[in-house]
C-alpha cells in the first residue's frame, strides 16, 4: 500500500521546487507529486536536449507542464550529444541499442550517457538559484535494473555536499523515489490522481521511431512494460509493436 502523505513528506518543506523533467515517466510523476506539495505556480519544470536519440520526450514534457500548468524551461547543451558520439546509444544512431538481456550486470552500459547527471544536477542548481528556490527534484528510481552510478542515492548525496558550499542558498537535490521501483511509482500516482492518464505523454524508450512510439524491446521499454503489467493496467501510450497486455496483465 502507498501512502501519498509518505511521500510529499519526503519533499522539504520548501517555496517550491525545480523539477529535471525529461518527459518520461519518473520525472513526471515527480513533477505530479511537487504540484501536489507546492501548488503548479511554485514548480518549475527543466528539460535538456543534449542530442538523445529519444529527443521527443521534450515534446512530452512540453504537454505535461501544459497539463499541469507548470512553468517549463528547455534547456539546450547539444555539446553533450556531440561529445558522446561513437560512445552512447543514447547519443549516436551508429552505435546499436542493446536490449536489457545485453546490459544486465554492465556496470557501464551502451546506454549510459557520460556524466549527464551531473551536467544535469549542476545546470539546475544554476537555475534553482537564480529563482531562489531550494529544491531540486528528481524521479531517480530504485530498480534502473541495469545500473547507472549516477542515479543511486550515494551519488546524489555527494552532489548536495558539493552544493552545501554556497553561503547564500543550500540547495538540495532531493530524490524522492529512491526507495520505490517503477511499479510503486504507479501505485502512487493512482493514489494521487485515481489513473495514470497523465503519463500518456510520457517516453521511457530510448529508441521511439519516427511517430515517437515506443520501440517495446529496449532496455527502458522492457522495464515499463513489466511494470505496468504488473500493476495490472495496460500503458496508456503507443508502441511500434504489439505488446500482448491481455496474456501479461
Amino acid at each position: 500500500m502507498i501512502n501519498v502523505n509518505d511521500y510529499l513528506a519526503k519533499l522539504p518543506d520548501t517555496t517550491g521546487a525545480v523539477v529535471i523533467h525529461s518527459g518520461g515517466m519518473d520525472s513526471t510523476i515527480a513533477l505530479r507529486l511537487c504540484v501536489e506539495k507546492y501548488g503548479s505556480s511554485n514548480v518549475r519544470s527543466l528539460t535538456f536536449s543534449y542530442g538523445q536519440r529519444q529527443s521527443y520526450e521534450i515534446e512530452c514534457a512540453s504537454k505535461t507542464t501544459t497539463m499541469l500548468g507548470v512553468k517549463h524551461k528547455i534547456c539546450d547543451i547539444r555539446v553533450l550529444g556531440e561529445i558522446g558520439q561513437g560512445f552512447s546509444a543514447n547519443l549516436d544512431t551508429n552505435v546499436a541499442m542493446p536490449n536489457i538481456k545485453d546490459v544486465l550486470g554492465d556496470p557501464r552500459p551502451k546506454t549510459y550517457v557520460p556524466n549527464r547527471n551531473m551536467i544535469l544536477m549542476s545546470i539546475a542548481a544554476a537555475y534553482a538559484e537564480v529563482e531562489n528556490i531550494e529544491a531540486i527534484v528528481m524521479g531517480l528510481q530504485i530498480h534502473d535494473e541495469y545500473g547507472y552510478h549516477d542515479t543511486t542515492q550515494r551519488f546524489v548525496d555527494k552532489v548536495n555536499s558539493v552544493l552545501s558550499e554556497n553561503r547564500i542558498i543550500k540547495i538540495n537535490v532531493i530524490s524522492p523515489f529512491a526507495d520505490l521501483s517503477k511499479y510503486q511509482e504507479l501505485l502512487l500516482l493512482q493514489a494521487l490522481d485515481g489513473n495514470v492518464d497523465l503519463l500518456k505523454h510520457t517516453l521511457s524508450c530510448y529508441n521511439p521511431d519516427e511517430q515517437g512510439r515506443s520501440c517495446g524491446k529496449c532496455p527502458s521499454c522492457s522495464e515499463r512494460v513489466a511494470n505496468f503489467a504488473k500493476v495490472g493496467i495496460m500503458d496508456p501510450i503507443e508502441y511500434s509493436i504489439l505488446i500482448p497486455w491481455e496474456k501479461l496483465i
